[in-house]
């Protein structure tokens, strides 16, 4: 019995492992081997693959189901574990990666997101950055409405007169008391989501108009689509690591992934998905905290099988650290519980 759970996951590593009420039976209608167990504790796990690694202080599975061909493992046949269910999986002080993000195409298939939830993001983003480059310190404060970032209400803080943030066709700006410093210089002719600035008052001395606007749904999910929008400009990085930011958001239902890999929050209504943002302790990576994630639909596709849950509840925490070459991405998990897990493998869905 041991063998065959340890089977089940090639790089599987626990202390220690509890079982109860397991039997395995033979199904006359095909053949099939059923594994049943009511309850799996494993302590100290360590899952190394080729993926992510994967730990966990605790991880517990109730009333799990195990279908394999009868003559696995024994035959010595390459084929395995057709399906795996489990109607609860909880997971305590865990970690997952760190990870590539995965940005464009993937095996030369173009990856198209959805940010759905960031259709009615609702926050605030500060920073403080320390000896800025245009400026003394600044304190900058960006709300954020219905997704979108108003640069009319955006404020750029500091000693003397402040200075205001705006987009235009070339990039995003600060118009300081010094002159005009671009943060991210746009190459694309098409910008997602970007609602550029509009001057009036004609050659009046002094800024008159619309400093712009960014709808971020449509703008991220091009930019993980893997459509070139920019680049940051000279001195950004730098500056990014003498800030330190912070924010309080709450997300909007909907789909989060791909076509291969996607979430589906829900519980807008009943105040959930509240996210914290700051910065990482180290580098120019930041953080996301949620201690109330609320998921109806979990659907993740691989080279060998199919994972999908329902009605996720999970405290976690989420690091992106912008490494210049490639960003990467690592999950922090105190509690994750998942309710109606199935794993099928693809010899499985070629059968169906």
């Amino acid at each position: 019995m041991l063998a065959d759970l340890r089977s089940l996951v090639s790089g599987l590593k626990f202390r220690e492992l509890r079982m109860s009420e397991a039997s395995v039976a033979v199904r006359s209608s095909d053949r099939m081997r059923e594994l049943r167990v009511a309850h799996i504790e494993l302590n100290d796990v360590d899952l190394q693959t080729s993926r992510p690694c994967f730990r966990a202080v605790s991880l517990e599975l109730s009333n799990v189901t195990v279908r394999s061909p009868s003559w696995w493992p024994s035959s010595g046949r390459t084929e395995g574990i057709r399906t795996v269910e489990i109607e609860q999986m909880h997971l305590k002080q865990a970690s997952v990666g760190p990870c590539p993000v995965p940005i464009g195409n993937a095996g030369n298939a173009q990856r198209h997101w959805q940010l759905e939830p960031l259709r009615n993001l609702e926050g605030t983003l500060h920073a403080d950055i320390v000896d800025a480059a245009w400026i003394f310190d600044a304190d900058v404060t960006i709300p954020i409405s219905d997704g979108c970032i108003d640069f009319n209400r955006a404020t750029v803080e500091h000693i003397g007169p402040d200075s205001s943030m705006g987009v235009s066709r070339m990039g995003v700006y600060v118009d300081a008391p010094n002159g005009r410093t671009y943060l991210f210089m746009l190459s694309a002719t098409h910008v997602p989501g970007a609602h550029f600035e509009q001057r009036s008052g004609g050659l009046l001395p002094g800024w008159r108009g619309d400093r712009g606007s960014i709808e971020l749904r449509p703008l991220l999910e091009c930019a993980l689509s893997g459509m070139p929008l920019g680049r940051l400009a000279a001195g950004t990085r730098d500056m990014l690591s003498r800030t330190r930011m912070s924010g309080e958001f709450r997300l909007g239902d909907g789909v989060i992934g791909d076509d291969q890999h996607r979430i589906v929050l829900v519980g807008r209504e009943r105040g959930k998905n509240h996210v914290a943002l700051s910065s990482a302790e180290s580098g120019t990576g930041i953080v996301l905290r949620t201690g109330d994630l609320a998921v109806a639909e979990v659907h993740w596709r691989s080279s060998g099988a199919v994972v999908s849950a329902k009605d996720l509840r999970a405290t976690m925490s989420v690091q992106l650290n912008d490494a210049a070459s490639e960003p990467h991405v690592s999950l922090n998990i105190a509690e994750l519980t998942l309710d109606d897990v199935s794993v099928i493998r693809n010899a499985a869905l070629a059968g169906s």
